[in-house]
């Protein structure tokens, strides 16, 4: 009975909150926002606990790291079906060019050259997305917006993909994350 007592007792600080033998960070979605008028949405959003201590050390060794997004908005119905308006999928990917020693970030709207590795992973997790809608948007009705982010690991070269296949450290996925759309 003593040792049971002892083996509860010296277990049950490491199942704490906070103790060691937490995993990492978990990543996620917040302060999803926007606006939507016309034929348009735009969303913003942040990505967080989205890069490890090892992916920033690979992403200053020249490794891109890509993540894909996909943002849906919805039109928000009480007791019934809510429909979706509009879709994207956006890409954004940051690479380190050790020649000119700059963060090349390739978004779908075009690529900037970022000084140092924090101006890099701030771009890297700060969106703003643009969303084209269909159907008309009225005023006052509610609007939400739905987001989820993944790295893709199909951008990376065979090798890599293969070693990052059975490591965890590289398993970066969001749940989806929703938050409220304002009509102007």
């Amino acid at each position: 009975m003593r040792v049971l007592i002892a083996f509860l007792a010296l277990s049950l600080p490491g199942l704490l909150p906070g103790s060691s033998l937490a995993g990492p960070p978990v990543p996620g979605i917040s302060e999803v926002s926007g606006t939507i008028r016309g034929g348009e949405a735009r969303v913003r959003f942040t990505l967080q606990n989205a890069f490890t201590p090892e992916m920033v050390e690979a992403l200053k060794s020249g490794i891109e790291i890509t993540f894909k997004t996909i943002v849906e908005v919805d039109r928000i119905y009480r007791n019934w079906f809510n429909r979706e308006m509009g879709k994207v999928e956006y890409t954004r990917s940051v690479r380190y060019e050790a020649l000119s020693r700059v963060y090349r970030l390739h978004r779908d709207d075009g690529d900037e050259l970022l000084p140092d590795v924090l101006a890099a992973l701030e771009r890297m997790t700060r969106f703003e997305v643009v969303v084209p809608v269909t159907g008309d948007v009225e005023r006052g009705k509610p609007y939400r917006a739905r987001v989820r982010a993944r790295l893709d690991k199909v951008g990376l070269s065979e090798p890599l993909r293969s070693i990052f296949f059975f490591s965890s450290l590289w398993d970066v996925e969001t749940s989806w994350a929703r938050g409220d759309l304002q009509t102007p």
